[in-house]
């Protein structure tokens, strides 16, 4: 397997039950519409479609990065951008190891540090992390001079950010919390505690006070968390590995008695490693690899008993190459790629009334470099909007970058599955995001004698264009972490002269 699959492979690894599976005969396949068609035939849109704002001119907020002389892809800018409360929060970390929380109202003056942090000599994290909101608060996890990286609160203030309590003492970061998670009125997250012989890993839950933060679960020794993860209500349902049970599906909603294994799918410390866990009404489908029984389809309603499998996809563990996303409506959408045509076909799942899982092929996208050796189409990146699910098309190669990556839709029929635009990132460090504005999606796209900018589309071929030439000629911008706060929309691009840096776009009523 080439190394670009193995890392497309790799990042899908880190995002009442039963009935049996219904079958339709797949109807033929026909030559799909061209780049920029509408779509049509049916399937799962809008009854209506939602107000689109107009589009203005997206600008630099702010200069808070001083000029570096790094490529711009790896140059370092915002991140974790979130909105809360009405104004976007972000963090910045810094090349002399110093990091930073910022607010912005999208003007120059209105965007200002809330809190610095210093550089710590014990650790090389990333601080000012994961910023997760939960009503009145900002959690985010943090170290200052005294303490190591720990999580921390804030209203938005200088003076109401604080740390809620120090987990590990002194400075070490290797305990430091992660995967913050907000269930219900709470906030859930995970610690791994290195140890001589072999680590482990922590369930917590917090409130943002001190008394308020407590350890929910000691996950035991040689545990794990996998980045595979999905919230049904109040419960979280994740993918965990223990020396009793290898890598299975767990889930939790906050206590000590609701944190538990669904099902040892692989019975001992064999492993189904579950993947691409997905919602579905109040059942979550994932897919599992063994070495026994290949790739399979399963399915749970959260109970032992109710854990089943819906069907085989390959008895062999090197067969299809598959994945799930959400779509529009009540369905799922499974793809599966053949290592022997490089091909991949797309089905939608759906349950009916009975409570059985309905699968219905829609179609099989072309792939112009199907003669050549791994050239496998994958999926990349995904998102709902105006009742259609957007996609990216990774054609992989036998170096690090892909040959292709293209741009999809589809509203789950023959002649509404369709390629939108193309070529979107080709680097093999930078992928392009996809982002729901309303019917719309934001992302990423290489123009005709441009570079990486940003692009709008509505899925058809008057609604899909580039959004602004931020970095004129053949520069790439990279525009990626698009954030909607009320009115605007922040993104980090990089552009000459300035770095990596917040900008904003203003939507106008």
């Amino acid at each position: 397997m080439d190394a670009w699959r193995s890392a497309v492979l790799l990042c899908s690894l880190m995002v009442g039950c039963g009935g049996g599976l219904g079958s339709e005969t797949p109807p033929p396949e026909s030559e799909l519409p061209p780049a920029g068609m509408p779509a049509g035939g049916g399937g799962n849109h809008a009854s209506a479609p939602p107000a689109r704002p107009t589009l203005g001119t997206a600008h630099l907020v702010k200069d808070v990065f001083p000029p570096s002389n790094r490529p711009s892809r790896t140059d370092p800018g915002p991140s974790s951008l979130v909105d809360f409360q009405g104004r976007l929060f972000f963090a910045t970390h810094y090349e002399d190891g110093t990091h930073a929380l910022w607010a912005s109202d999208g003007s120059e003056a209105g965007t200002v540090r809330v809190k610095d942090f210093p550089a710590l000599e014990d650790t090389t994290t990333d601080l000012v992390t994961e910023l997760t909101p939960l009503g009145s608060q900002l959690f985010f996890v943090a170290g200052d001079a005294a303490h190591g990286p720990e999580l921390w609160v804030t209203d938005g203030t200088t003076g109401g950010t604080r740390q809620v309590k120090e987990l590990t003492p002194g400075t070490g970061g290797d305990s430091a919390p992660y995967k913050l998670t907000v269930v219900g009125e709470q906030l859930l997250f995970f610690r791994y505690i290195p140890g001589t012989d072999s680590g482990h890993t922590e369930l917590w839950r917090s409130d943002g006070t001190d008394a308020g933060t407590v350890l929910v679960r000691d996950m035991g020794p040689d545990s794990s968390l996998s980045f595979s993860q999905v919230l049904v209500g109040n419960t979280l349902f994740f993918v965990f590995t223990d020396a009793a049970h290898g890598t299975e599906l767990w889930k939790t909603d906050g206590t000590a008695e609701g944190t538990v294994l669904v099902k040892d799918i692989q019975a001992g410390p064999a492993s189904a490693y579950p993947a691409h866990l997905q919602k579905l009404g109040t059942s979550v489908f994932f897919l599992t690899s063994t070495p026994s029984y290949g790739s399979e389809l399963w399915r749970t309603d959260g109970t032992s008993e109710g854990t089943v499998r819906v069907r085989e996809l390959s008895a062999d563990s090197d067969g299809p190459l598959a994945n799930l996303m959400e779509g529009p409506g009540s369905q799922l959408f499974l793809t599966l790629t053949t290592p022997s045509d490089h091909l991949l076909r797309l089905s939608s799942l759906t349950v009916d009334d009975t409570g059985a899982v309905r699968e219905r092929p829609v179609a099989t996208l072309p792939n112009a470099f199907s003669d050549q050796p791994d050239s496998d189409a994958l999926i990349g990146t995904s998102t709902v909007a105006g009742g259609r699910l957007f996609f990216s098309v990774n054609i992989s190669s036998s170096g690090p970058a892909p040959r292709d990556v293209q741009l999809w839709m589809t509203d789950g029929t023959a002649n509404g599955t369709q390629q939108v635009s193309r070529p979107l990132s080709l680097s093999d460090e930078f992928q392009s995001e996809l982002f729901t504005l309303d019917d719309r999606i934001l992302y990423s796209n290489i123009g005709e004698g441009q570079g990486l900018e940003p692009w709008v589309s509505d899925g058809t071929a008057a609604g899909t264009r580039q959004l602004q030439d931020l970095a004129p000629g053949q520069d790439f911008s990279y525009p990626h972490d698009f954030t909607r706060v009320g009115a605007s929309v922040y993104f980090t691009a990089y552009t000459p002269g300035h770095g990596a840096e917040l900008w904003v776009l203003p939507l106008e009523e």
